[in-house]
């Protein structure tokens, strides 16, 4: 057995222990002395339990650092002195308060409920509202489909056919009317000049006149050399046709041809023709027709004008080998538009008496009727159902009856299972420390083996 010393240099703050197994306060701890050399290390102990971590005590407040005084020089380690005693453990301190209930746990299912007593007696039943107005009649039904017509009955022998009786005299015939004006034959005229047509200078236009007229016209006349007049009112197709030719010299020059009536020009009448070549060898033939209408004693006239004076409405003599009809230097002809010239029509005459009627022949008898065919099937398409009624309106209510007897009380459910328990309440503080143990002596004695 060896022993240990160890100088307790400096006395720390009181530091508490606890320990696995009861023991006293730690006294407070000796000055630490010159570190011995170190032995050699024992062999590792089996590791205990742990213990349940006690509550952390607030920490104290930390003391100022003291200056570092020099290091002295290291000295032989001493030898390790044996462990001393273990204290007595202090007393136990206070246990803490009860920490708050926690919440209650959720509640259980509620049981069935009981079975329901038996209904009392029903009330006497009130007595019935009257009966609201019926209702419109709905619309009738689709007809069925007729059945087929039965067949005729054989018609009866018609009975013979009187006599007819002589037929009257037909009346005289009434005597013909007159035959209108003019029957097939308008009114016209057909007129001509062999003479040559002759203009003093380019601005000055010219009535174009004739000689000649043609014995038959009717109607229709020349009156002052130009004026083709009109006895008769009507609508008349005017149709003309003259010759131009130059006289001298040659080139391209224009004559124009229009219609005026009463004195006044025709509107959208005139026509211009040209006329190309030398003298005697430029002739040209103007020819077109118009319709007008016309009231009794109107005059028409064809007027012309020449951009060359040296431009002529030309006459030629008959010819010879063959012989030709001579060339008038102007053809005018006027007729009456047939349809405005019907006549009046004559009086009819009287219509001859009506013979007598001869006597009706007597009435065969009527044939049997023929049987009545089948009637058709019924319709198998309902009609639709007519709008329901009103309802009336309803009775008052009957008195109540009487309320039956409670029927007894059903067994209790069974009670339903527990609620969840409640979480767990604070852990009470921890109660105050028990008073320390004796310091240590500055000096321990420490036994070893």
């Amino acid at each position: 057995m060896s022993e240990t010393v160890i100088v307790i240099e400096q006395i720390t703050p009181q530091v508490g222990v606890t320990f696995a197994s009861d023991q006293g306060p730690q006294g407070g701890q000796g000055v630490t002395g010159p570190t011995g050399p170190t032995g050699s290390t024992g062999a590792t102990g089996a590791t205990g339990a742990t213990g349940s971590t006690g509550s952390t005590g607030a920490t104290g407040a930390t003391g100022s650092t003291g200056s570092t005084g020099p290091t002295g020089a290291t000295g032989s380690t001493g030898a390790t002195g044996s462990t001393g005693a273990t204290g007595a453990t202090g007393s136990q301190g206070a246990t803490g308060a009860t920490g708050a209930t926690g919440p209650t746990g959720a509640t259980g299912a509620t049981g069935s409920i009981g079975a329901t007593g038996s209904t009392g007696p029903t009330g006497a039943t009130g007595s019935t509202g009257a009966t609201g107005a019926t209702g419109p009649t709905g619309a009738t039904g689709l007809t069925g489909a007729t059945g087929p017509t039965g067949s005729t009955g054989a018609t009866g022998a018609t009975g013979a056919t009187g006599s007819t009786g002589p037929t009257g005299p037909t009346g005289a015939t009434g005597s013909t009317g007159a035959t209108g004006a003019g029957g097939t034959l308008g009114y016209w005229g057909s007129f001509w000049s062999t003479q040559d047509q002759v203009a003093a200078n380019t601005t000055t236009a010219y009535p174009i006149t004739y000689n000649n007229t043609d014995p038959d016209s009717n109607g229709v006349s020349i009156v002052s050399n130009s004026r083709l007049t009109f006895a008769y009112a009507g609508v008349y197709d005017i149709q003309f046709s003259a010759q131009a030719d130059r006289v001298s010299g040659s080139g391209t020059d224009t004559i124009d041809i229009w219609f005026r009536k009463n004195g006044t020009d025709v509107p959208d009448s005139n026509s211009v023709i040209t006329v190309s070549g030398g003298a005697a060898a430029a002739k040209t033939i103007a020819a077109w027709n118009y319709m007008l209408e016309i009231a009794a004693n109107d005059y028409v006239e064809l007027v012309w004008r020449t951009s060359d004076t040296r431009l002529e409405l030309i006459a030629d003599v008959a010819g010879t080998s063959p012989t030709r009809p001579a060339v008038p230097s102007v053809i005018l002809t006027a007729s009456q538009v047939m349809y405005t010239q019907l006549g009046p029509t004559g009086a009819t005459g009287s219509t001859g008496a009506t013979g007598s009627t001869g006597p009706t022949g007597a009435t065969g008898a009527t044939g049997a009727t023929g049987a009545t065919g089948a009637t058709g099937a019924a319709s198998t398409v309902p009609g639709p159902t007519g709008p329901t009624g009103a309802t009336g309106s309803t009775g008052p209510t009957g008195a109540s009856g009487a309320n039956g007897a409670t029927g007894p009380t059903g067994p209790t459910g069974a009670t339903g299972a527990s609620g969840a328990t409640g979480a767990t309440g604070p852990t009470g503080a921890t109660g105050a420390t028990g008073a320390n143990a004796t310091a240590l002596p500055d000096i321990l004695m420490l036994g070893g083996m």
